[in-house]
């Protein structure tokens, strides 16, 4: 969010903790991003796949992360993140698909992922399914 630096570069740079750095990147990152519903307009192609957040003992590890392929899918801009979601199942992203609404789950042509099966299942019962 600060011009690509790590965490511990920030809390360096502000003599600061690095969970206070944490903690203002995180809250940053949500105002500039998450908490922008217009990310959502025009989306045709997503992308969704896990990732390994937090490398500690405590709290889920994964996160669920969903991107905007549209520009790239299109040739008319850069991939877009959409959302990130705390864990990795079927649920966490049938939940996710299911919050978005009708009109905007119709408007999803292509859904590329990698081969975990929750993921699938939870695109085929939650745009195909529901949506016809």
């Amino acid at each position: 969010m600060v011009q690509h630096l790590t965490v511990a570069r920030i809390a360096e740079g502000l003599d600061v903790s690095w969970n206070t750095a944490n903690d203002a990147v995180l809250a940053e990152g949500k105002r500039v991003l998450i908490n922008d519903l217009g990310r959502f307009e025009g989306v045709t192609t997503i992308g969704v796949d896990e990732h390994v957040w937090r490398h500690t003992r405590k709290g889920d590890k994964y996160v669920t992360v969903i991107i905007d392929l549209t520009g790239p899918r299109t040739g008319n801009g850069p991939a877009r993140l959409l959302d990130m979601v705390e864990g990795r199942s079927k649920s966490v992203f049938a939940t996710w698909l299911a919050e978005r609404d009708q009109a905007w789950r119709d408007a999803v042509e292509v859904v590329a992922m990698d081969g975990f099966t929750g993921f699938k299942t939870a695109t085929s019962e939650e745009l195909l399914t529901r949506s016809r």
